[in-house]
């Protein structure tokens, strides 16, 4: 707050420096004499000579407010330091290690406040993950409906399940989002035990009536999994049974059964991931097509594989490697199975690169050279398949894609496929192959919305 200005005018400024309050005296209030306040409990009698003759007509500004920080308390510091180990994936033994302490000692603390050992802090976080999902359980109770996401993967050699919810806010209509489990899932990744895994974590958040839909990928195990485990619908048919049809049963059997108690698991209807579908087409649906082509099969398989050859020369060699950067000055990116549109953009950054060049690395590696209708065709490949990749990653965004994004996007993505064709030596009759495989999509997802 200046003092100085009329109406006493606020400033922003820094706790650790007053740059900007200085700039702000320097212009504004250039003509004022300004006095250091003196802190020095001796000479504060006014009627000191020296003080009555400096302070004479002269407004005083006192900075020394600015210059306090703010002291944390023990909960501040066990909340700065959990945000920090459980966003960055660190190991919880990071707050004994002496680097990290010598950093935290630095901050402004109250008497008493200390950095916590691992197993203070691994409590803490236990504490902290139970009243989290107390605070979800009761946002849950609030909702009519929400939807969920499920998924498994494996890494370095341990299987997970994750499922994430995924819903709107009653009072604002904000997308809210939260991770429902992140556990390992032990065994086989069979049907019967993803379907029970599935009603366990619903069930321990009381959201089984409440969810719409589950999305997946499209793996076998995941659609058996809601197949079989879809609620019984009534027959609505009206039609009565025969009267003379008459069924024995076992009275042994029925009072066996009687005593048998058995959970019967239920899971919400099934969708499948339309970005999971799209990347389907371009992986295995298109590579099928050009195999059946006897014209364009042979052209595929040379420049495919002369291109793996220089994708495995440049990553597992680091002279290869070198001469790469010296001739090409970029790298070249290798494509990976589980990652969306890898093998596009790995062999669109071939394709940059102009073919004196690529050949004269194929001399230098001693591999065979690509041939002007293998690079055509490479080129011609990356055209077609280019509408796919970006709405792949429209499709795939976190906080901007919703349900009416998907038909929208599916249609600009078969006009604009379509105007391709024209101008293709090659693939002239890809794009139509393409379209088709997702108007299939398209229908499929007209029939869910019918539905919804």
């Amino acid at each position: 707050m200046c003092t100085l200005c009329p109406g006493a005018k606020t400033l922003s400024t820094s706790v650790v420096s007053n740059s900007n309050l200085m700039k702000h005296l320097t212009t504004t209030h250039a003509s004022t004499k300004l006095v250091a306040k003196n802190t020095d409990t001796s000479t504060t009698d006014d009627s000191s000579p020296s003080t009555s003759k400096e302070g004479l007509g002269a407004q005083k500004l006192d900075l020394s407010a600015l210059q306090q920080k703010p002291m944390m308390t023990q909960a501040e510091v066990n909340r700065m330091i959990g945000s920090y180990v459980v966003k960055s994936m660190l190991p919880l033994l990071t707050v004994e290690d002496d680097s990290f302490r010598a950093i935290i000692a630095k901050i402004p603390r109250k008497a008493g406040v200390c950095t916590p050992c691992s197993k203070t802090f691994a409590k803490y976080l236990d504490a902290e993950y139970a009243k989290m999902n107390t605070e979800l359980k009761k946002s849950f109770e609030e909702l009519e409906f929400l939807s969920t996401t499920a998924d498994i993967w494996t890494a370095h050699n341990r299987s997970y399940l994750g499922m994430t919810a995924h819903w709107l806010d009653p009072h604002s209509l904000e997308q809210k989002k939260a991770a429902l489990a992140c556990r390992r899932f032990k065994g086989r990744h069979t049907y019967d035990s993803i379907a029970t895994e599935l009603d366990n974590i619903h069930s321990s958040f009381s959201i089984s009536n409440k969810i719409t839909a589950t999305v997946t990928d499209n793996g076998s195990n995941f659609v058996k999994a809601f197949k079989v485990t879809q609620p019984v619908q009534g027959d609505d048919s009206g039609e009565e049974d025969d009267d003379d049809d008459v069924n024995f049963v076992d009275l042994h059997d029925a009072l066996q059964d009687m005593n048998v108690e058995e959970d019967v698991v239920t899971l919400p209807p099934h969708h499948r991931c339309a970005s999971h579908t799209a990347n389907l087409i371009s992986c295995s649906d298109v590579d099928k097509w050009i195999l059946s082509r006897p014209d364009i099969k042979a052209v595929y398989r040379s420049a495919t594989s002369k291109c793996t050859a220089l994708w495995s020369k440049a990553s597992h060699s680091a002279v290869a490697a070198e001469i790469v950067d010296e001739v090409l000055e970029r790298k070249l990116l290798v494509p990976c199975s589980t990652r969306w549109n890898s093998f596009h953009d790995a062999v669109a950054r071939v394709c940059e690169f102009p073919i004196a060049e690529l050949n004269t690395i194929s001399y230098n590696f001693g591999l065979k050279a690509i041939t002007d209708r293998g690079y055509l065709f490479l080129r011609e490949y990356c055209t077609v398949m280019k509408p796919l990749t970006v709405a792949l990653d429209i499709l795939q965004g976190v906080d901007n894609c919703f349900y009416g994004t998907l038909l929208p996007t599916l249609e600009t993505l078969i006009s604009k496929t379509l105007d391709l064709k024209t101008g293709l030596q090659n693939l002239g009759d890809l794009p139509e192959t393409v379209v088709k495989i997702r108007a299939s999509i398209s229908s499929n997802t007209l029939n869910t919305y019918s539905h919804t």
